[in-house]
């Protein structure tokens, strides 16, 4: 009797000491830990359809995320007590102004452009604020325009700037890397000889292509989602065990593949439909709920590993948070202003890189599963330890989230 109670003293101990590392990790955990990675977002008027008094003007409007420009400079929090005034936000604008006009490259004709740039507002995004620069190129219709976006580089590799607009009548959509891709083609006249990947997306199969990869990029930088999925893979089995349980009623060998299908299929559904219905603008939410409920679904999630109700199809528990996090997924394709007949086709792309990064995590579990499957301590240690972990993460990315909203 008493080795016993010793034994179970020993058990809850150890899984106290885990829960706390796993909190204190959590606290020191950076901010790329947050959803949403980093994005900058430009949107662009011209010939006339900024001002019809200027037909040559063509208008930009940057927004940077101020914790980026913080990151960049150091100067926006001039007192260090982790709060800013609009009185540092005002005192650190020509630095922003300056970096800006050196981090990003215009060239009309062969001509290079220094257009100055100004503040113009504060904005509320999804994940934070923003600081909105404004400048004016003088740029005739007749001659191509170039952009290569260097801000960020060196700094946050996760970095993107997300380019709309119109421009000649024609609709904008593409997406720049400082440490990748960085230099596109806005307008391309004559005999242009920019290498057709470096041109800025017209088309609907060049805008599809660009927002492939940026789906991929979103679902790779979006551990709340990642780790949502694996609150879902933990407890299936992929290979037969004596007294291994299921997460669905299995039958014969292949019983862990068709749950592990089932599930990823209906979590595929889910965040699909209302990707689409928030992207097309047809379901309109707030994040201050969204991402919260996304933290949130992650620990239900994991809490049913530990404690199992009976009859609660994870298949159906996927189908319904996939809901959810479609919402959170429409953010960043809703934020990045794509508009007109390009909609849909980045609508396509994104949603088919999101699916492609996910089967890649999927892949990757699937090995890692298949390994460790035979081990005695699989249940213990890897199920329910990763549960847990998973349940301590919940709660630090819930109140993180609710914090903020507020």
């Amino acid at each position: 009797m008493l080795p016993s109670l010793f034994q179970r003293t020993a058990s809850a101990l150890r899984w106290l000491a885990m829960a706390g590392t796993l909190a204190a990790a959590c606290a020191a955990a950076p901010s790329a830990w947050a959803h949403k990675a980093s994005d900058a977002y430009l949107r662009v008027a011209g010939a006339g359809e900024a001002d019809p008094a200027r037909a040559d003007a063509v208008a930009l409007q940057l927004s940077l995320a101020l914790k980026d420009v913080d990151a960049a400079l150091d100067l926006l929090d001039a007192d260090g007590d982790r709060q800013l005034t609009w009185g540092e936000i005002q005192q650190a604008t020509p630095a922003v102004a300056a970096w800006v006009g050196q981090g990003i490259r215009w060239q009309c004709g062969n001509a290079v452009l220094a257009p100055a740039w100004r503040f113009e507002a504060l904005e509320q995004r999804t994940d934070g604020r923003y600081i909105r620069m404004a400048a004016a190129l003088d740029c005739a219709a007749t001659q191509a325009l170039a952009l290569d976006y260097r801000l960020m580089q060196g700094i946050d590799p996760t970095h993107r700037l997300l380019v709309s607009g119109q421009l000649g009548g024609q609709p904008l959509a593409a997406v720049l890397a400082p440490d990748g891709r960085s230099r596109t083609d806005l307008r391309a006249v004559g005999g242009s000889t920019a290498a057709p990947e470096a041109a800025t997306a017209r088309s609907g199969p060049a805008t599809l292509a660009h927002f492939v990869s940026e789906g991929v990029h979103h679902i790779l930088e979006g551990y709340d989602h990642l780790a949502f999925l694996l609150a879902l893979l933990l407890p299936i089995t992929l290979l037969r065990r004596q007294g291994a349980a299921q997460a669905l009623p299995a039958a014969g060998p292949w019983g862990g593949v068709k749950a592990l299908l089932l599930t990823v299929t209906s979590f595929t559904v889910g965040h699909s439909v209302t990707l689409v219905l928030a992207g097309l603008g047809w379901v309109t939410v707030s994040g201050n709920w969204v991402e919260p409920a996304i933290a949130i679904s992650i620990g239900i999630s994991a809490l049913l590993n530990l404690f199992p109700v009976k009859g609660l199809r994870s298949d159906l528990l996927a189908l319904c948070f996939g809901l959810v996090h479609g919402l959170g997924f429409s953010g960043a394709l809703v934020e990045a202003g794509v508009s007109g007949g390009l909609l849909v086709w980045a609508l396509a792309g994104f949603n088919l890189g999101v699916e492609a990064g996910q089967l890649m995590v999927v892949a990757v579990w699937c090995a890692v599963s298949l390994l460790l499957a035979r081990w005695a301590g699989y249940r213990t240690v890897v199920v329910k330890g990763g549960s847990v972990a998973l349940i301590v993460l919940s709660l630090y990315w819930t109140v993180q989230r609710v914090a903020f909203s507020g």
